[in-house]
């Protein structure tokens, strides 16, 4: 089974690279992973295929007084997944986003490694460590405005009790390569407070934000930074074994290939800076097997 999908996983690796290399690329900044919470959960063998999208109103354009405005009007993400074993997956993601008064352009290509440290069984506490390295795509008719590759590391922090889940993404960031920009590491974070009626549907509140460099901080107005409510819808899977929001399988069965799956979240985001855009609506949905 696994064999299979290793096979599976490297042919569609193998489409998206040559589908990649297709596009007609532009250049563009480099941006927050658009409103990605990263989980501690890790499972041998599942194959996850998701895709993030948001749009945005109320886009600040980017001036030499607020040079780090989020002006995006669109952005969308297209990952792929897969657990190694239960205590390491690998997972590429393509990126594609249009500025203010541009088009829609292809914007980075990373890969990323998510190795758990403690895993939980129930309520507590659960630890993975996640890295990755980012390559932005870049039109060399502007490599004034090319935007840097940058590589990226930090935890990814758990705590369940019940029916709620707190989930923690700080991550830090250092531009590399010829068109880097930065004296000290920047600093992304998301975090998640989920509360699931039952085992199909549930409310949060997420929030998240971005320091381009922590060594030259720009005042807090001109940082982006987000709050808003998410809905979380969950499809799938064996009602029988599934279990809260914060729980893994308490009995450890590992018998047979993991159940398919489909989980959604539609929510919206309301900008706390001047940088940040007004409102964003965002969607995220993934299938796994």
């Amino acid at each position: 089974m696994l064999q299979r999908k290793l096979q599976h996983l490297a042919s569609m690796l193998a489409v998206s690279a040559v589908a990649a290399a297709g596009l007609t690329l532009a250049n563009t900044k480099p941006v927050l992973a658009e409103f990605e919470i990263q989980e501690a959960d890790i499972e041998k063998g599942e194959v996850e295929l998701e895709y993030r999208g948001a749009y945005h109103w109320g886009v600040p354009k980017a001036t030499d007084e607020n040079e780090n405005a989020n002006d995006l009007v669109q952005s969308h993400e297209l990952e792929l997944q897969m657990g190694i074993n239960d205590w390491f997956l690998i997972q590429v993601t393509s990126g594609f986003d249009q500025p203010l008064g541009e088009n829609l352009q292809a914007s980075s290509v990373e890969i990323e490694t998510e190795f758990a440290m403690i895993k939980r069984e129930g309520d507590g506490v659960a630890l993975s460590f996640q890295l990755g390295y980012g390559q932005a795509i870049n039109n060399h008719k502007h490599l004034n405005d090319a935007a840097p590759n940058d590589f990226g590391f930090g935890p990814i922090v758990e705590w369940a009790e019940g029916s709620f889940l707190l989930t923690l993404n700080p991550l830090f960031t250092k531009q590399i390569g010829t068109y880097a920009d930065q004296e000290g590491l920047g600093f992304e974070y998301g975090w998640r407070g989920e509360y699931d009626f039952t085992k199909r549907w549930g409310v949060g509140v997420e929030m998240f934000g971005e320091i381009d460099d922590l060594a030259n901080a720009d005042p807090f107005n001109n940082q982006v930074h987000s709050i808003g409510p998410t809905l979380f819808i969950n499809f799938g899977g064996d009602d029988d074994n599934k279990v809260k929001a914060g729980d893994d399988d308490k009995e450890g069965n590992a018998s047979g290939p993991p159940d398919m799956k489909f989980s959604m979240n539609v929510g919206v985001q309301f900008g706390l800076t001047d940088a940040t855009s007004d409102t964003a609506l965002k969607f995220q949905g993934s299938l796994s097997f």
